[in-house]
């Protein structure tokens, strides 16, 4: 999914927050594989051919406006860290993240742990943190030495910790009744590897 440039044409961006809202409202009632183009669009009271415009389906909309709210939260917390503000950075970006999820829990609920593809949210969320781990472990030049001398590579790093804070998301969402947000936060900070700068 392409974002939208913020300088494109005001009726393309009034119509993308339109079809944000709809998308968000209506998946947080029922699985988002079971809303329609054809519904979303008179939601948002656009029509469908503007639907196209914005997603090829209701669940790439859905996809790509959580990862946008996500990405918001990655640039205005990690972009241009200092090393000095490494950890508070992180512990920041970390509660914005899970307030996010939880501001958006019923979607998460039902859609993170479903095994098919109808929403990919799992895969989605996992890519967010991915991409965000490695840009930190770059940024800061943190290596982590292997036994044998080798250096482990980033990518391997990057994915361990991303999927594994999804696994704890995943878990928390679908608590009932959800365990306070100040315990997930503790939990992901005891479970996280002491290499990882964060506490």
């Amino acid at each position: 999914m392409t974002h939208l440039d913020p300088r494109a044409d005001p009726r393309a961006v009034r119509s993308r927050a339109l079809l944000a809202a709809a998308v968000l409202e209506l998946a947080s009632e029922r699985p988002i594989g079971e809303i329609t183009v054809a519904e979303l669009a008179t939601r948002a009271q656009v029509n469908r051919s503007t639907f196209y415009q914005h997603a090829s389906s209701p669940a790439a909309l859905l996809r790509s406006v959580l990862s946008d709210e996500l990405d918001a939260i990655r640039d205005r917390y990690l972009s241009e860290l200092a090393a000095r503000d490494i950890r508070a950075a992180l512990n920041a970006v970390t509660v914005a993240v899970l307030e996010h999820v939880q501001a958006h829990r019923a979607i998460y609920r039902r859609s993170l742990p479903a095994i098919e593809e109808s929403a990919g949210l799992h895969a989605m969320l996992g890519s967010h943190f991915e991409v965000s781990a490695r840009m930190l472990l770059e940024q800061h030049r943190i290596e982590l030495p292997a036994h044998d001398g080798r250096i482990v590579p980033l990518a391997t790093a990057a994915r361990y910790i991303a999927y594994g804070v999804v696994g704890a998301i995943e878990a928390w969402v679908t608590e009932e009744p959800p365990r306070p947000l100040d315990d997930l936060v503790s939990d992901i900070r005891l479970l996280l590897p002491a290499w990882w700068p964060i506490g």
